[in-house]
């Protein structure tokens, strides 16, 4: 499937021989297989004007049976809120047709938005391109935080009303 890649106006300053504005693509996406899986490359940023590409993408693989399907998201800059919904309704899409989706080497940036968003968690995570027990993008989750007990409930005093007394 061939998309021309959403694109963004260069500055004036940077122009090709011919005269004509160069354009930098907002997002760019890239197919390649990995042994059965297609690996998906995502470049740039992902936001609300380009996201649908991502998933039109996977549901031409979910069309294959078992799709087995890895986003390589390490060069993505920008992920915005219609961003990380491609990428779950992406993940929906594979599982619904039998298949896996996986994120491979997410930049720091999307693990941030992630896991701020808390769904890193409802994302699978493809670990074999980092060695074991190191992570790729060289953020470090946070150590688990220990269970906090049930909050106790509070006390309300009533209010004491103040009184000031004024001379006549």
């Amino acid at each position: 499937m061939d998309q021309t890649p959403l694109s963004r106006p260069v500055p004036p300053d940077v122009l090709s021989d011919r005269g004509t504005d160069l354009v930098e693509p907002i997002l760019s996406l890239t197919m390649s297989h990995d042994g059965p899986v297609s690996v998906i490359g995502v470049v740039g940023e992902m936001d609300m004007s380009n996201a649908h590409l991502l998933i039109e993408l996977v549901e031409q693989l979910c069309r294959a049976p078992t799709p087995l399907i890895a986003l390589d998201l390490s060069a993505v800059r920008f992920l915005g809120a219609h961003g990380v919904s491609a990428l779950l309704r992406s993940g929906q899409l594979a599982a619904q047709a039998g298949g896996r989706l996986t994120l491979r080497d997410p930049s720091p940036f999307v693990l941030r938005v992630l896991g701020v968003t808390r769904l890193l968690r409802h994302l699978d995570r493809d670990e074999t391109s980092a060695p074991t027990g190191a992570h790729s993008s060289g953020v470090v989750p946070p150590p688990a935080r220990p269970v906090a007990s049930a909050p106790r409930p509070v006390r309300r005093q009533p209010a004491l009303a103040a009184r000031r007394q004024f001379p006549r």
